[in-house]
């Protein structure tokens, strides 16, 4: 009997402790809707003193909103919503003043604040949240993420602590092509020699620079010099989305262990590289002559660069392409118009072709550009069942008039017998151009060349 007793009361308890966690958790929901909604205020009384007769109320009203900040884009309206001139233009210069200072905030490392002994998923969710970088953990077992680890991360860099966990588990990451997501996978073959992964890798704000290949080569035609090859592999935060890597043969240095400046091979070389579909990271090649008689063991390697890359991406969905043909999208400065989708039935599968015409109020891709592609070629088809289907085809860009771009996207093998497909365009936003930084200083030269 008083087993029963004991029985009924922890489970009398553990109802307790659920209903308190829910009760709190719609309490702090409640909470958050109710400060939005405040905030929604706030920015309306502020916006209709834009439009006021005295200037020093308008300059008050536009740096007050002006300050609010980041979260405040989502909920400014449309400049042809704002029947006001003087609204309309300050307005836009709120947004734009906003927008800048998000983009260089950007630029920050994100870091996580961790100590203690935690299981590896209770450390991937509080990196998530804290760095707003997305994991992937679903290739791992249970097994794997259950395992306890004592960490010590004190506004540790998000890389820093990637690379940490990596060395402490046997576990290896990449960054998933398709959703953008870094992707935890366990290592089962032999790891490489740990002295040697830190010796080689740089971190400069959201950056990860890392040394993947030195190789020494006979230079074709002479007797007395060599080729020094070192392949570098850069990866970028996952919540950013990098468009271009910039730089030239001059701006990356190598000096051998006699302070001797090696000549670059191409002296006058200037790359620009794409890093396409769902890239975050990028591996590029730089080649140095060496005077084979000196026989140097380490060089040191410093170098500038220059990625641009969006700072965010904002999704613009299109329920049902049956049905919303000529329906535009608005979020923040970029309107989307869904022009024409048309299907291509073929034996057992269907083809897609989807046609957009989109135009940013201000600050947007260089339409202009020779590059424009690079900007536009992410979006998605998604079922009602929610199965995506990544662009697997081509992307084409026109200019249709000034400000605005047509985007025609073609997307292959999907099934046959589907026909309410959702359609997303992700417009990459916050446009901004990162210098980027690295120095090795002892990296140890191959004793041979190949």
């Amino acid at each position: 009997m008083l087993r029963i007793w004991l029985l009924t009361g922890v489970a009398v308890l553990c109802l307790l402790c659920t209903f308190k966690k829910v009760s709190a958790n719609s309490t702090l929901l409640e909470q958050k809707e109710s400060e939005q909604e405040q905030l929604k205020q706030q920015i309306a009384q502020l916006i209709e003193k834009l439009d006021s007769n005295q200037r020093l109320v308008r300059q008050q009203a536009e740096i007050q909103l002006a300050a609010l900040g980041k979260p405040v884009l989502s909920l400014l309206p449309p400049p042809e919503l704002v029947p006001s001139i003087s609204a309309r233009e300050a307005l836009k210069r709120i947004r734009l003043k906003i927008e800048q200072q998000a983009a260089r905030d950007s630029l920050k490392a994100s870091t996580i604040t961790l100590t203690g002994k935690h299981t590896l998923k209770q450390i991937l969710n509080a990196i998530s949240e804290q760095t707003g970088n997305q994991l992937d953990s679903s290739q791992l077992s249970d097994e794997v993420l259950n395992k306890k680890i004592q960490i010590h991360f004190k506004k540790t860099s998000f890389w820093q602590a990637i690379d940490d966990l990596t060395r402490t588990l046997p576990l290896a990451y990449q960054i998933n092509g398709s959703n953008g997501h870094l992707q935890l996978q366990k290592i089962t073959q032999k790891r490489p020699i740990q002295s040697k992964l830190e010796s080689q890798i740089y971190y400069d704000g959201p950056f990860r620079i890392e040394v993947v290949t030195i190789e020494k080569r006979a230079l074709l035609g002479t007797t007395d010099s060599e080729l020094l090859r070192v392949t570098f592999q850069i990866q970028v935060e996952p919540r950013l989305r990098p468009l271009f890597l910039s730089y030239s043969s001059r701006e990356i240095q190598a000096k051998s262990d006699q302070s001797l400046t090696l000549p670059p091979f191409n002296p006058d070389a200037k790359y620009e590289l794409p890093l396409g579909e769902g890239g975050k990271n990028l591996k590029f090649t730089m080649q140095w002559i060496m005077d084979s008689r000196q026989r140097p063991e380490f060089v040191q390697i410093q170098g500038d660069l220059k990625m641009e890359l969006a700072a965010e991406t904002l999704p613009i969905t299109f329920d049902d392409l049956s049905r919303t043909q000529g329906a535009i999208r608005r979020r923040g400065n970029v309107s989307v118009e869904l022009v024409e989708a048309e299907s291509v039935k073929l034996a057992s599968v269907q083809n897609m072709n989807v046609r957009i015409a989109l135009s940013y109020d201000y600050g947007g891709p260089a339409f202009e550009s020779h590059r424009t592609w690079i900007y536009h070629n992410r979006a998605y088809l998604q079922t009602p069942q929610g199965k995506q289907y990544w662009l697997n085809g081509s992307s084409q860009t026109t200019l249709e008039s000034a400000g605005k771009i047509g985007v025609l996207y073609r997307f292959t093998d999907l099934p046959r017998t589907q026909t309410d497909f959702q359609f997303t365009y992700l417009a990459p936003t916050l446009i901004t151009s990162a210098p980027m930084q690295f120095r090795f200083e002892k990296l140890k030269l191959p004793a041979k060349s190949q």
